[in-house]
């Protein structure tokens, strides 16, 4: 393994006070960096007052750029935590500089503001291979309403025109009540906001998404469908259909969240009776339901009248095995070139599934990359990747990505 303390370095710490949070985690790091930091990937516990942690920050680091925000847990080598006062942050060299940190406000309509940022950033930066994109997830509270990924998604390749670039990325989210979100967009917290960073033109990114789910019903078409919220299947209110086959009550059906029932509808791509593999499934996390109108509401709204899809159960062991089988190939396919560090973006509802047990699904990935080079982590809303050639907003998966010296 080669020696990254000259290019990079992580530092973690855990305070109910978030000042004191981040200068400890900013000391940490700096300490093992040993010069001064270009740029910090940054995300923090959702119970964080997110002004005062980057006052911390800033404190010990001075007026770099800060990149990330906040997230439901963090992740290491050392293990995950989920209380809310979590502060991890990953310092970059003056070698590891980014291409461009770029960043729009006004995620109303996202389309639009997803093709200023994919032009803004292929102006910045026309030489970009890949990047990392992060916005917030939570547009309204009293109507629980969600920034959708997917236009934002298809607005910034619209604006990147001819630029192909590997985007991987997240949503992120406070905690698993979706009351708040928050990015950090290089030099102060902000909300309804997406920050792009073209990743420093010395590193090369390879990414794996990890997976979990099986599905629990036969096929059924969706025939009315309004945004993210499915009104029928098969002619009948969506939420009825669930109960049904999930042998449930519709009173029980309608208080469903991730964290008490987690479900998803997932829309098998390719041949429909294929043999099974997760990766052939286009999974959208239920994140609650309405009894009044019988429907069942999805994180993203990319699906239509005419979609055939599954309900789709949770496997705890199913996520571990995909996240050892994803890590070990990933290390694999890389051979004998060592990666400087890898980022983790994990749905925060897959942790749930491992309340009160001993281990969680993070943990072969942990365990593999921590042998090899520093690790952070955060638990998200929404992930995306590149999957099946082209970059997508994705539900209930983690999305890993090491890199490694161009």
């Amino acid at each position: 393994m080669i020696s990254t303390a000259h290019r990079l370095a992580l530092g973690k710490a855990r305070h109910n006070d978030a000042f004191t949070a981040a200068q400890q985690a900013a000391r940490q790091a700096m300490d093992q960096l040993g010069s001064a930091p270009s740029w910090g990937l940054v995300f923090a516990g959702g119970r964080h007052d997110p002004s005062a942690l980057l006052a911390g920050l800033r404190q010990v680091l001075g007026e770099i750029p800060l990149v990330g925000g906040s997230a439901a847990g963090v992740i290491t080598a050392r293990g995950t935590t989920l209380t809310g006062f979590e502060c991890g942050l990953i310092l970059f060299g003056a070698s590891l500089a980014p291409g461009a940190i770029v960043s729009e406000t006004g995620l109303c309509d996202t389309y639009a503001t997803g093709q200023r940022l994919g032009a803004a950033l292929s102006a910045a930066c026309p030489e970009a291979t890949s990047v990392l994109l992060l916005y917030d997830s939570v547009h309204s509270v009293s109507a629980r309403e969600l920034h959708l990924a997917g236009p934002l998604i298809d607005g910034f390749n619209q604006g990147l025109g001819e630029h192909q670039v590997a985007l991987f990325g997240a949503g992120t989210l406070s905690d698993l009540t979706m009351e708040h979100s928050v990015v950090f967009n290089g030099q102060e917290p902000a909300e309804h906001t997406v920050v792009a960073v073209a990743m420093p033109p010395g590193l090369t990114s390879h990414i794996r998404i990890t997976h979990g789910c099986y599905p629990a019903s036969d096929f059924m078409t969706i025939t009315r469908i309004e945004g993210p919220q499915v009104l029928e299947l098969d002619g009948r209110p969506a939420l009825q259909v669930a109960a049904e086959r999930l042998n449930r009550s519709v009173a029980e059906m309608a208080q469903l969240s991730p964290a008490t029932l987690p479900l998803t509808l997932g829309e098998k791509q390719g041949a429909p009776f294929a043999p099974f593999s997760d990766d052939l499934y286009n999974n959208r996390l239920v994140v609650a339901a309405d009894a009044d109108s019988g429907a069942l509401i999805l994180f993203e709204a990319d699906f239509a009248v005419g979609t055939r899809v599954q309900l789709m159960d949770i496997d705890p062991q199913r996520m571990i095995d995909s996240a050892r089988e994803q890590t070990e190939q990933l290390l694999a396919d890389l051979g004998h070139v060592a990666p400087v560090f890898g980022l983790y973006i994990d749905c925060v509802g897959r942790a749930m599934a491992f309340h009160g047990l001993d281990e969680d699904e993070s943990m072969p990935v942990r365990t593999l990359i921590g042998q090899h080079c520093p690790l952070l982590g955060f638990f998200s809303g929404v992930e995306i990747a590149p999957i099946r050639g082209r970059s997508r907003p994705l539900d209930w998966t983690g999305v890993l990505a090491l890199f490694t010296l161009t």
